[in-house]
């Protein structure tokens, strides 16, 4: 995530290895979204036990931004995965004969 609690932009580039560091970025940013949100939500359920309802708002106010954030991440990655394997479908390996399907 960014300083400003926004997932990076990754860009996929043409080579493969750059985006694969660039999913493996993505990934990342979905994972730690989903680690905030975890972590919100254990201090969401113990503050509605012991600490004052506005610290236990707070804490589900954290849980639901940091939700809405790994959603996002996993829908950037989603998409992503959506963009390579259309390309894999659409695009024939180098050296092959195995025909592809044309949209």
């Amino acid at each position: 995530m960014n300083q400003d609690d926004s997932l990076r932009q990754h860009p996929t580039q043409s080579d493969g290895t750059t985006r694969a560091i660039a999913v493996s970025a993505q990934w990342h940013d979905a994972e730690l979204a989903m680690k905030v949100a975890r972590h919100s939500f254990e201090r969401w359920l113990a503050a509605g036990h012991k600490d004052t309802p506005s610290l236990a708002t707070m804490h589900a106010y954290h849980t639901h931004t940091a939700l809405h954030e790994a959603a996002r991440a996993i829908a950037m990655l989603i998409e992503t995965f959506r963009v390579e394997v259309i390309a894999l479908i659409t695009t024939p390996a180098p050296n092959t004969d195995i025909p592809t399907q044309r949209s």
